[in-house]
């Protein structure tokens, strides 16, 4: 039996996540596109024969970090993805970001996200979290309860990373994307235009790491040999008629 993935689709509901470019024209926000997103990874899954966990399939909010990851847990999830987008104050800020568990680095999985995300963003630096997940080399890390392992900072339902502590704590490998960012232009246009070859590539990469062969969209390799074509005999015409016949009297 294949793989069971749990993909989380970040935020829902009354949590909306960051804005994009569009907002006020067309009212979407981050919270939309990471539903997209996940129901598209979904189709991939589905269709290479691995069985899929989502945390919501539409507009809720499933509820907190670790309430989420614990969906994935119940149900078997032998990995869990996170789906987000990145915003910023200023259009300036672009690019993809990869976290994962600092236990599990760059190997296999992750790499293979960075370089996917990669051919449509600037890369920007992928992140191994230590058990809190946050960077051990930043300042903001002196704020973190060694106890607890938790970044006291931030509550809860703000700690996005939990969601890969919770699984990873329970036994389940688990990353979290923050695809690109909706608040630049350039990175929301790129998603936009490519928004289904992104999630055939993140879907990719997990059909791989569980040494699967990816079956894409649309692969003759793997379309059914067609028959050979014989050419058909054209009927002798002893006289002059106005109409030939139907296709289906020609071949019959």
């Amino acid at each position: 039996m294949k793989a069971t993935i749990a993909i989380d689709a970040g935020h829902g509901g009354s949590s909306s996540g960051t804005y994009s470019v569009n907002t006020v024209s067309d009212g979407l926000f981050e919270k939309d596109f990471t539903l997209e997103q996940a129901l598209l990874v979904e189709k991939h899954l589905l269709k290479n024969g691995f069985k899929t966990i989502l945390t919501r399939r539409t507009d809720i909010n499933p509820g907190n970090v670790s309430q989420r990851a614990k969906i994935a847990v119940d149900n078997g999830a032998d990995f869990a993805l996170s789906i987000h987008f990145n915003g910023f104050g200023t259009e300036s800020a672009n690019g993809t970001e990869v976290f994962v568990p600092h236990s599990e680095k760059l190997a296999g999985i992750e790499s293979g996200f960075y370089e996917t995300l990669g051919e449509f963003f600037k890369r920007r630096a992928p992140f191994a979290r230590s058990n809190s997940y946050f960077d051990r080399n930043k300042t903001f890390d002196k704020k973190i309860n060694i106890e607890t392992r938790r970044f006291d900072a931030v509550s809860e339902e703000k700690d996005y990373f939990g969601f890969v502590r919770t699984c990873w704590e329970n036994g389940v490998s688990a990353d979290l994307l923050e695809i690109c960012f909706l608040t630049n232009p350039s990175d929301f246009k790129n998603y936009l235009e490519n928004r289904e070859k992104i999630a055939e590539g993140i879907a990719k990469n997990i059909v791989e790491a569980f040494g699967e062969k990816f079956v894409f969209e649309e692969n003759e390799e793997n379309l059914p040999e067609k028959p050979e074509e014989k050419p058909i005999a054209k009927p002798k015409i002893t006289r002059k008629v106005r109409n030939s016949g139907s296709k289906r009297d020609v071949l019959n």
